[in-house]
Order: structure tokens, then sequence, then C-alpha cells
């Protein structure tokens, strides 16, 4: 078949330019803070390799999708914090009680039930699938919606994932009837990360894929031959872990970085001077304040520890 310069094939060259859009559709599990809308400047970065870290994986798209386009022959998804994990993990297996095709309408109590369940260890993966689909920029902490919204998202989830005939009739009946009484105030969108851990569930039982809940200093490194690590940014919002911006040491990270063996790269917004670029990607990011949640251009930088590293993008 017939290769480029750097040896990929047409067929590699349509999936850059695909992946490279806001319009991929790499499996992942929707997670505060994830690259699913930017994974394929992220692995036509990185050098295809035998063996691929993905050391903070979070929702996994970046180390779902060095599988999914080639990039890599083996791939290990780490994350220190073990219910998204497990969850990968229940994914992974096909032993979860999530119901794709009819899933559970999750209210704001039910929400908050689940998030207590995965806070004290009693939880089921759909609990922790609850707490990511139902949470604001999903990141596992506030509920999506708003109580005066609440009932419209209901409503429509119920039309769509109603299990009979009857019910979904009865559901738009009901949609029908708030729309009339107070008009239209937006659309459900949680159907569409369902779609992406449905996605996930396909890729079941991947020898090539490892999964691990491991502290990012405690990793033994030498089988990988390329790792990346998606850390929680400074001045940002905290993450449902151990880690979160405010507790996460910054400095003690990019010491580690720099004296990683292994190629190695890291996405942030800053990094310490001397920490070698290794792109700068445009990207939608949400601005909020107290009065405005809105999207706008965003610059995130990719570093990597090697100052002689070359892309082949």
């Amino acid at each position: 078949m017939q290769t480029n310069l750097f040896g990929e094939t047409k067929y590699d060259e349509m999936l850059k330019q695909h992946s490279g859009s806001a319009f991929q559709t790499a499996p992942h599990i929707p997670y505060k803070g994830n690259k699913a809308a930017i994974v394929g400047h992220l692995c036509y970065l990185f050098p295809k390799c035998e063996h691929f870290l993905d050391a903070c994986c979070g929702g996994g798209s970046v180390g779902y999708s060095m599988l999914a386009y080639g990039r890599a022959k083996q791939v290990t998804l780490n994350d220190i914090y073990k219910p998204i994990i497990d969850l990968h993990r229940a994914l992974m297996s096909g032993e979860h009680n999530i119901d794709f095709e009819h899933p559970q309408w999750c209210s704001r109590e039910q929400f908050f039930i689940s998030t207590q369940k995965t806070t004290n260890g009693t939880y089921t993966p759909l609990d922790v699938a609850n707490e990511y689909l139902y949470s604001f920029g999903n990141n596992g902490r506030n509920y999506a919606y708003s109580r005066e919204i609440e009932p419209y998202k209901k409503a429509m989830h119920e039309v769509v994932a109603g299990r009979t005939l009857n019910e979904r009739r009865l559901a738009l009946k009901t949609f029908i009837n708030i729309l009339i009484k107070d008009g239209f105030k937006g659309a459900d969108g949680h159907e569409s990360k369902l779609e992406s851990l449905q996605r996930l569930e396909s890729l079941q039982r991947l020898e090539s894929l490892e999964i691990l809940n491991s502290d990012i200093y405690e990793i033994d490194y030498t089988p990988y031959d390329c790792v990346y690590f998606d850390i929680p940014y400074e001045n940002t919002g905290g993450y449902k872990v151990e880690y979160s911006s405010t507790s996460f040491n910054h400095a003690k990270f990019w010491e580690f970085f720099t004296n990683l063996p292994q190629l190695a790269f890291a996405s942030s917004y800053t990094a310490p001077e001397g920490v070698p670029i290794a792109k700068e990607i445009n990207k939608r990011v949400l601005m909020q304040n107290k009065t405005n949640n809105s999207m706008q251009q965003g610059k995130e930088k990719v570093y990597v520890n090697k100052p002689d590293y070359e892309s082949n993008d």
C-alpha cells in the first residue's frame, strides 16, 4: 500500500485529518478535562510505539485512541481515582449494571446518592457513570441541571429511553405539555455521552489493553517507550480525586517529568522555563463566571521531556 514520507498509509492520513477535528468519535468516558476534542492532534504528535502509557488517563480518550488508530501495539491506562478505573474495567469486561438500550434517568437526588456511594466505596459501575454523565462539565461533583430545567431534561430522556412504545408516547405527551406551559429551555446532551460508554464496551476483552490504579510516582516505567501525563492544570477547578489542581505538587511533577528516562509528554497551560514545548493546540474551553458560561478559544501546550524530540506530525 502506498505510504507518505513518514511511512503512513493513505488510510492513516485520512484518519489523521478526521481525528484532528472536533467531530472525532474516539471512545471515552465523559470526564472533566478529557482530551476527546483534540485527541487526533495528540495521537499523531506521539510516535508510533510498542507500549504506550496513559498515566493520568481519566476518561481514557488518549489511551483508547492510541489503540484504535494503530499508534501503539499495547496500551496501559492508569489513574489514581479508583472509581473511574473500576468503571473502565467494568466496561472492558462487560460486567456492569448499565442499560445502554434503555438508560435510567438520574435525578438530582439519585446523583448525590451515587456520588456519596463513590465517596464511601460502596458504588456500582452505574453510580460512577451517573457521577460523570450527569455532572456539570463532567466534574463528578455538581448536578448538571438546575431545578427549573430538570423536568425538561427528564421528559426528553423518557421520550428517547422509554422501554415500551406506550411509555414513550406518554413521555412525549408530558414533554409537549411542558413545552406548551412553559416554553422550551434546552435539549438533553447526556445521551451522546452514554454512546461514548457504549463504544468503549465494544473494545472489551482487548488483550493489548491493561488498566492500573496507581500513583504516578509509584509506577514502574521501564516497560513503556512512550508516556503521556494529563495532569491537573494549575488554577483550575479541582477533580474528585486525591490529586486536584490545588493539592497536586506541580514543582515535584515537572522535576520528575524532565528526569524520566522514557520519552514523555504532558499537557498543561504552563510549565517551568526550559521545559520544551512539543506542540500548541487550539481548543475550545469553557470560561465560567457567576453570570456566564461560554465557549472561547484557548491554547493548550503539550510539553516533551526530550529537547531534541521532533514530531512526524
